[in-house]
Formats: structure tokens, C-alpha cells, sequence
């Protein structure tokens, strides 16, 4: 099934093309203080992250980039030390099929997760080594420390740089389902085909820019905020996503937190009709994983011609009961349908979130590890 030991920048990459073609235009390198630079400087020694980097644009638009992650070496048992295997790729934003936005939930699973652009083409994207994908992942990321673990608390201060991690769909599969022990939930873009293009096109310039000196932050500088951003100057005026609250301009969490995504691309008539597709953790390594049980009898309900209106009404009635015993009448109806809208968007994120159609990960996978996979056991 194809779905739509020393101090060094990056894990040493193929060498480059002899003279390739300069970029068309050459992002200023920012100027930032010492303390900043030496900031920076550290986040470089993790070598499971590396900025994209352009090597040319050819005559017919496709861009040939390096610092593109293809996937883990499982090096032993300890997952955490398994080895980036970073690459160039060729791509060309004209031949671009489907748009996605990513999910990986984690806990807590109902509104928290990472949020990234899945980018699904008509021909395979290749590599010097003839290893190829489909699809693309653009991946906004908090950039730390190597040893250093990011948290939503000290994502609110300036801890954390900023770097757009490219990588094939099979690598974060194999990052999600074996690394990590997630799924990854792919909502499907109701885009025309000219916003499709351009949406690709933006997200490589954005991923291209140095972002030296600028800071990830879970409210205003986020993984789903960055898609959202991109998706916007992408959209009509009439269709962009609100980010900002018009009172106090303050971050709208439907446009921060990536739990809700599914739900926030409803409602801007953004998604497809069709399910989410649900890539499951991988059972070998991780047969307890929560997303490989049996859904609870709340996650049945959901699926129900019924629930939308049920939790409306449910949400009424409450409302109802609470603002009549502060306000007498008055307080009933205005409470009435506040709860009722609030019951509304609870159900359709539950319809949502226990709606999608569940897939293993094995056959998205690099090639390097279907083979590894298809060896018999020693």
C-alpha cells in the first residue's frame, strides 16, 4: 500500500557535485552575539540533526539538497544510540500528488503531539545511492543539546534553537514506530494543485533559511504554528488560519497545540473527508505500546451517526443546569450554548482522534531495514 568522537557540524556527508549551481538567491547569514553563537555551536555537536542545504536548482525547478535524513542504522539494542544515516535527495515541487500534515501524538495524547508537512509525489525521490521515497517530511524542530531533552515547559523560554529537519517519510516511520514506539497520524490537505506546488516551494525556502539565533517556543515558534505559517502564505485571505486571538494578540491554541490539528483543519474546510490514516508503532519492539490496544468503549462511540449531536446535546444541558443555578434564565440560555458549542468541538475532536484507519509501518520502511527485517533470525 502507497499512501498517497570529534567536533563537527553535521555526520560527514557524500561529496558534493563538482560545481553545482548557486542558489538563485543566498539567505544573509544573521549576525548574533557570542553567547548566541556558542549556543549554537553546541546544538551542531548532535548528530541526529542537520540542516538541509541546497546544492542546485535545476533548469526544470528540482532542487538537489544534502542534510536529508534517510533513515537509523539500528546499532544494538539501545535505540538511543542508533546512527542518523543523513543524505542528499532530488525534488521537484511541480511533480508534488498530496499534501499531509503529520501528527505524532504523545502524552498527553489528546491535545499533545509533533506536527510536520508530509509531502507525497508523482515519481520517487532518489539519492545518489539509487535509495528512494515517495514522500518527504519538513519538520520544524527544537534544536538541543546533545544528551539534551526537549519539554514543554523549557520550550517556553529561550532554550531550545530552531532547525527544519528534511527527511524521507520512511525514515520517520522507522524514527516513530521502532526509535520511539508512536504512531504517526497523516491528515490529508484539500489543496488545488497550484496551492500544492507553491506549499512544497515554501516549505523548502523556509527550511533553507539559517535561523541562527532564533529560538523554538511551544506557544509562538512551534512545530504545528511553523505549518500553519506556511500553509498561510500559501491560502486566501478568507481561508488562512487565525494564529493570533484579536484581543491581547495572544497565540490561538488551535493553532499551537498539534493534538488538535485534525480538528482545526475541519473547521477551515482544510481536510479531506477521507479518515486520517494511523501508522502503528511497530509490535516487535514495542508490544505495549497504547496505541496498539484495543480502543476504549468512549473511542467506539465516536464513530456513531449520533455523537455529533449527542455531545451537543449533552454539552446544552449542562450548560443549562449550571447557568440557570448562577443566573436564573438568563444564565441558562447564554450557558446553554456556550456548553453546547463546547460539547460540539470535545465530539468532533474525539470523531477525529479515534476515527482513523489503522496501518502497520513495515512496508513504509527504508530498504536498508526491509532487508535487515527479512534476514532469518541467527
Amino acid at each position: 500500500m502507497r499512501i498517497s568522537a570529534h567536533r563537527q557540524s553535521c555526520p560527514p556527508l557524500l561529496a558534493k557535485p563538482p560545481k553545482p549551481t548557486p542558489p538563485p538567491t543566498q539567505e544573509p547569514v544573521p549576525e548574533v552575539s557570542p553567547e548566541v553563537a556558542q549556543q549554537w555551536s553546541k546544538m551542531k555537536e548532535n548528530r541526529n540533526v542537520c540542516p538541509a542545504r541546497l546544492l542546485n536548482i535545476a533548469p526544470d525547478g528540482t532542487y538537489h539538497l544534502e542534510g536529508v535524513r534517510w533513515g537509523f542504522e539500528e546499532t544494538g539494542a539501545d535505540r538511543s544510540q542508533w546512527v542518523s544515516r543523513f543524505k542528499d535527495i532530488q525534488v521537484n515541487p511541480a511533480d508534488i500528488k498530496e499534501v499531509y500534515i503529520g501528527v505524532e501524538p504523545f502524552p498527553p495524547e489528546f491535545v499533545a503531539g509533533h506536527g510536520q508537512a508530509v509531502l507525497e509525489f508523482n515519481k520517487p525521490l532518489t539519492n545518489r545511492d539509487g535509495e528512494q521515497d515517495y514522500r518527504m517530511v519538513v519538520s520544524l524542530e527544537a534544536w538541543t543539546k546533545p544528551g539534551e531533552s526537549y519539554g514543554l515547559g523549557r520550550g517556553l523560554k529561550k532554550n531550545f534553537g530552531v532547525v527544519y529537519q528534511l527527511g524521507t517519510f520512511a525514515d520517520r516511520v522507522q524514527r516513530q514506530a521502532r526509535k520511539e514506539g508512536r504512531s504517526i497520524v497523516l491528515h490529508r490537505l484539500n489543496l488545488t494543485q497550484e496551492q500544492k506546488q507553491a506549499f512544497v516551494e515554501t516549505s523548502l525556502k523556509e527550511a533553507l533559511k539559517d535561523r541562527t539565533g532564533e529560538y523554538y517556543n511551544t506557544a509562538t515558534n512551534s512545530c504545528f504554528g511553523a505549518q500553519v505559517a506556511n500553509l498561510n502564505q500559501i491560502l486566501p485571505e478568507k481561508d488562512k488560519i487565525h494564529r493570533w486571538t484579536g484581543w491581547l494578540n495572544l497565540p490561538r491554541m488551535s493553532a499551537t497545540i498539534p493534538g488538535t490539528a485534525g480538528l482545526v483543519l475541519e473547521r477551515y474546510h482544510l481536510r479531506t473527508t477521507d479518515n486520517p490514516v494511523e501508522i502503528l508503532p511497530d509490535a516487535r519492539l514495542h508490544p505495549n505500546a497504547k496505541a496498539l490496544k484495543a480502543p476504549g468503549i468512549v473511542a467506539g462511540l465516536s464513530q456513531k451517526g449520533w455523537w455529533g449531536a449527542a455531545t451537543r446535546l449533552t454539552g446544552a444541558a449542562a450548560g443549562v443546569s449550571l447557568g440557570a443555578s448562577l443566573a436564573g434564565t438568563p444564565g441558562a440560555i447564554i450557558g446553554g450554548v456556550a456548553l453546547s458549542y463546547v460539547g460540539g468541538v470535545i465530539g468532533d475532536h474525539l470523531r477525529i482522534v479515534n476515527g482513523s484507519d489503522q496501518v502497520k509501518p513495515d512496508e513504509f520502511y527504508p530498504e536498508h531495514l526491509k532487508a535487515q527485517l527479512e534476514k532469518p533470525p541467527q
